[in-house]
């Protein structure tokens, strides 16, 4: 069994904190596994979206577990991302490319519900 980290995207996050299934077991699954990691980019994007209770809750989470920075080589990744695909007319948010670039140099696996938003064939998506 591949015991990978795992980062969810944000809509995962989204999802599995809304109680909805099969997101909220998943999540559970990986954080009771300690497979969870987290992208400075993700926790940013789901945080905006949540309540002062909501944010305390994910804020003693994310102490527990990994969170991977956009560093030199994420940035460096997620920008020759972004410039191949926008030369192939495909447009990805800055945004999915950091995630992507993230999920590579710290070789995790993606859970996304939406992976044509990683067409980077290096990065492992989770099939839910």
């Amino acid at each position: 069994m591949d015991m990978k980290l795992i980062l969810p995207d944000t809509n995962v996050l989204i999802l599995g904190f809304k109680d909805e299934v099969p997101y909220n077991s998943f999540l559970r699954k990986i954080i009771k596994e300690k497979r969870l990691a987290l992208s400075a980019v993700v926790i940013a994007e789901y945080l905006v979206g949540v309540t002062e209770d909501q944010e305390k809750l994910f804020n003693a989470l994310v102490t527990q577990f990994p969170v991977l920075p956009i560093d030199l080589p994420v940035a460096q990744l997620a920008a020759f991302y972004r410039r191949i695909y926008m030369k192939k007319g495909k447009k990805i948010g800055l945004p999915d490319c950091l995630i992507a670039a993230t999920c590579k140099i710290y070789n995790t696996m993606l859970a996304t519900l939406n992976p044509t938003d990683y067409p980077m064939k290096e990065v492992e998506i989770y099939k839910f």
